[in-house]
């Protein structure tokens, strides 16, 4: 990273809902005040982070409002991310889907996730990443929706036709952070496997929106010489290499998740990569595209000499951009790599905001909870990907001086490792993450020490606050 990469700043967690429009000066007030309370206590339950009674009757009331809706909450939030996008100059627009489970109580409107035996939800996010720097700018869409269980089997034209067609989270989700940004840029959307959808990519791509989509399957039938896409990824000229860091990866309980994503140790996978453009025809299951046959290039990333036991690592990807060159192709794999940040985001969201974990009886009031709260985790991602990717930066780009101060300051009361005289941004996360008692020997901190210490240092924030303009009056 150069010195040219954009100064994206966590400030004070007002400055992220600062603008709201309800259309009552009251609710605009009491949603920062909520914001800032909640945003010093991430992981606390409400009655925590509330303090005493009457903010949380306050916050109860507010999240319960039938003039509060989440669009209204998130709006300043997604100003602030187009607003940092127009600083740099190639975004990527990551969308991903997380199940929001509530156990198996029942609550007012909530659908059926967890193989139908709890109560909940699923989020779809879409988080635009500074594709140079792989940094977070903030989310530009959200969008919920929940699974029925009397809806029943339906064939292809059923669900083509059906409103309530999960389908169009994707469609929707691109298109509103397209509107958003094209004005100042035009993003390159990313989405996993589960949005390789032949209707989907030719609507994109009538629209004129850039994407990069991993392939779900190879079998998909062309209008050429090869039969499928399979076949036209054969003995094609390696373009480029590169070695890419590969996480270590838990076996999951779940059989079909085990099967995509296998378990695996950490390691620096050597890759190759190749590149060719398919004409692909219209599957069945996409019979009401208009668009018959669909055009696209397709970069095929995979690993020829896995060490001994590990599954090697392939990825192929769809993509409108182009994919003549090796620079071309290196380009469409950095933007595929940015869609990780979404699923650490929802650890963040999850984990370090523990948004699962609050007791809101309706839908309604959880989904100004999840409004209220992704900023705030958008936050805690943000520190963390500071501190592992431009370690070496100045602290500032990551805490304001202010709460460079106060995490000082805490640091000496606890007796902790003190910061350096010119603390590097991951001094900062080291340290944040020593008041929620991290031990430095243990590795980097996970999303629940990291949440508790960000909760301890916005404490002494507000105090200090309080304090400074104590002595002011």
């Amino acid at each position: 990273m150069g010195s040219t990469a954009p100064c994206v700043q966590i400030g004070t967690v007002e400055a992220e809902f600062e603008g709201a429009e309800f259309g009552d000066e009251r609710l605009d007030r009491r949603l920062v005040h909520i914001a800032k309370l909640i945003g010093a206590s991430p992981g606390a339950s409400f009655p925590a982070a509330a303090g005493n009674d009457a903010n949380l009757e306050a916050t109860y009331r507010f999240l319960n409002n039938e003039r509060v809706t989440p669009e209204e909450i998130l709006a300043p939030h997604v100003r602030q991310t187009v607003r940092r996008a127009t600083q740099v100059e190639r975004v990527v627009v990551a969308h991903d889907t997380t199940e929001f489970n509530f156990g198996r109580f029942e609550r007012e409107d909530l659908g059926c996730v967890g193989r139908g035996k709890s109560f909940g939800f699923y989020g779809h996010f879409s988080l635009a990443v500074d594709l140079a720097t792989r940094e977070p700018l903030g989310l530009v869409a959200i969008r919920t929706h929940e699974r029925r269980a009397d809806k029943g089997r339906r064939g292809h034209q059923a669900l083509q036709s059906a409103t309530d067609n999960e389908f169009h989270r994707w469609l929707d989700g691109a298109v509103e952070a397209d509107e958003l940004l094209r004005p100042h840029i035009t993003p390159i959307h990313v989405m996993d496997r589960e949005g390789d959808s032949y209707a989907l990519m030719a609507e994109l791509a009538r629209r004129g929106l850039r994407f990069v989509i991993r392939m779900a399957g190879q079998k998909r039938k062309t209008d050429g010489e090869c039969e499928t896409v399979g076949e036209a990824l054969v003995g094609l000229d390696v373009l480029a290499e590169r070695e890419v860091p590969i996480t270590a990866r838990r076996p999951s309980a779940l059989p079909t998740y085990r099967k995509n994503f296998p378990e695996r140790n950490a390691r620096l996978a050597r890759l190759q990569i190749t590149a060719t453009r398919v004409t692909l025809l219209r599957p069945d299951s996409s019979s009401r595209s208009p668009v018959k046959l669909l055009t696209l290039n397709v970069v095929h990333v995979f690993e020829p000499e896995p060490p001994d036991g590990e599954p090697a690592v392939e990825w192929r990807l769809w993509t409108t951009e182009p994919v003549d060159t090796a620079d071309q192709v290196l380009a469409v794999v950095d933007a595929y790599r940015c869609r990780w940040l979404i699923e650490e985001y929802n650890k963040a969201l999850k984990t370090g905001c523990a948004f699962e974990k609050r007791q809101l009886e309706s839908k309604a009031a959880l989904l100004n909870a999840l409004a209220v709260l992704a900023p705030i985790a958008w936050r805690l991602l943000l520190l963390r990907t500071l501190a592992r990717d431009d370690a070496r930066t100045s602290a500032t780009r990551a805490l304001t001086p202010v709460q460079l101060r106060c995490l000082a300051f805490a640091l000496r009361q606890l007796q902790r490792p003190p910061l350096p005289r010119a603390p590097t941004v991951r001094d900062a996360m080291l340290g944040v993450a020593g008041l929620g008692g991290h031990i430095k020997n243990n590795g980097d901190p996970g999303w629940i020490v990291l949440g508790r210490g960000f909760e301890k240092l916005l404490t002494v924030e507000l105090g200090y606050i309080a304090a400074t303009e104590g002595q002011e009056m």
